[in-house]
């Protein structure tokens, strides 16, 4: 598994931008979220959108030349999010603002955010630890919790009264799609158990999901290694089945 997914493209610091910039931002950046926020109401796709985008900031962490660079670029998003969280003033970055725009009236929000941070600094603690990223399962499980925590985020964005099996199978969707995207050994089984986990949930959380049905391929085989990106009209009408059809 690589640390750089989406190499270059990341949300960076910049002139304040409006709520439309950053879900510009996202869909050139993220495309499948992007569509997958399309299903949510307002309130709910502008707060995945901002959240997805603190996922792409805390993912260059890993990116930087010295795990200890990424150590300080984590810190300065747990600051940032306790400025967010808290009374004093916020500071001047386009996301860190639409953060605190967007869930100012969240404070349920603050520990799961948290969490998602916390995530990211474990996989640094790893590469301190090991000088960089190391193919191995348990380093793997750290990316793997890195993504359930941010699906339970999703979740918990869309209904912060969300129950725990419902969370539980958040999770098991974020893991699906991480090891989707990389073609992780365990892969195909993963998918298998999201799709069952996903029976659990409502309608209202498929929007922090169904990004699930733009990475899983059909077509693809061994002697076929397409990718759902070479089919992007393909790729937004299996969102669009699993989405009404509520079936991965």
């Amino acid at each position: 598994m690589s640390d750089t997914a989406n190499p270059g493209k990341l949300a960076s610091a910049a002139p304040l931008s409006s709520a439309k910039e950053l879900d510009a931002r996202l869909k050139r950046t993220d495309e499948n979220r992007w569509l997958a926020t399309r299903y949510a109401p307002e309130a709910g796709r502008e707060l995945l959108v901002a959240l997805y985008l603190l996922h792409q900031e805390l993912q260059r962490a890993l990116q930087t030349s010295e795990p200890m660079l990424g150590k300080i670029r984590i810190q300065w998003w747990r600051e940032t999010i306790g400025q967010i969280s808290g009374a004093g003033p916020v500071r001047r970055h386009d996301l860190a603002e639409e953060l605190s725009r967007v869930t100012k009236d969240r404070a349920d929000l603050v520990a799961p955010v948290n969490d998602l941070v916390d995530r990211y600094d474990d996989i640094l603690d790893d590469h301190l630890q090991a000088g960089g990223h190391k193919a191995e399962s348990e380093h793997e499980a750290r990316h793997l919790a890195a993504e359930a925590s941010l699906a339970r985020l999703a979740g918990l964005a869309l209904d912060a009264s969300a129950a725990a099996d419902r969370l539980d199978a958040l999770s098991r969707c974020g893991e699906a799609y991480l090891a989707l995207t990389v073609q992780l050994p365990d892969a195909t089984q993963r998918w298998d158990t999201a799709r069952k986990a996903a029976r659990k949930l409502p309608v209202s959380l498929w929007p922090a999901i169904v990004q699930l049905a733009a990475v899983r391929d059909p077509y693809r085989t061994a002697d076929n290694p397409r990718t759902a990106d070479k089919a992007p009209l393909m790729k937004r009408w299996r969102v669009l089945q699993a989405m009404f059809g509520r079936r991965l």
